[in-house]
């Protein structure tokens, strides 16, 4: 008899995420919670305005370009924390398959971090935002999408 293969769905955006364990036309939440990222204004993350500094040769002021897009950083700093946590699962075999739904810049982010080993069991990608979703609403989604 054929092992049924484990599913599971990533669906996220830089600063939410939720994994669920896909059976048939069910999904049930694999890890038990939810995951969010650290979504501070741009005050607490670092400078909002970028420093000032006078010219040399005439009496002008002009400002120093930021360097850092701080919340950039945090919706990176939070694919890297979920691709920590799928590697994981990857090594404790807790999945087969791997769909991940997430905006096209979350999506690259996870790509960029992802192990090879995991990036060999996703089978589909799909470059929307529905962590908004209910649990219904996204059975229905993948329905349509997959």
């Amino acid at each position: 008899m054929l092992k049924q293969k484990k599913k599971w769905v990533l669906v996220a955006d830089g600063a939410r995420a939720r994994i669920f364990v896909r059976d048939n036309n069910k999904l049930e939440n694999a890890m038990g919670q939810d995951f969010v990222g650290e979504n501070l204004r741009e005050s607490t993350l670092g400078t909002s305005k970028p420093g000032r500094d006078f010219e040399s040769s005439y009496s002008g002021r002009h400002a120093y370009q930021p360097r850092t897009d701080w919340h950039q950083h945090q919706k990176n700093l939070f694919a890297k924390e979920l691709c920590d946590i799928l590697e994981k699962a990857t090594e404790n075999a807790e999945f087969d398959e791997l769909i991940i739904i997430s905006p096209p810049k979350t999506l690259g982010d996870l790509r960029e971090n992802l192990c090879k080993q995991t990036l060999s069991k996703v089978t589909a990608e799909i470059p929307k935002d529905v962590t908004k979703f209910t649990e219904s609403e996204l059975v229905s989604f993948l329905e349509r999408e997959i």
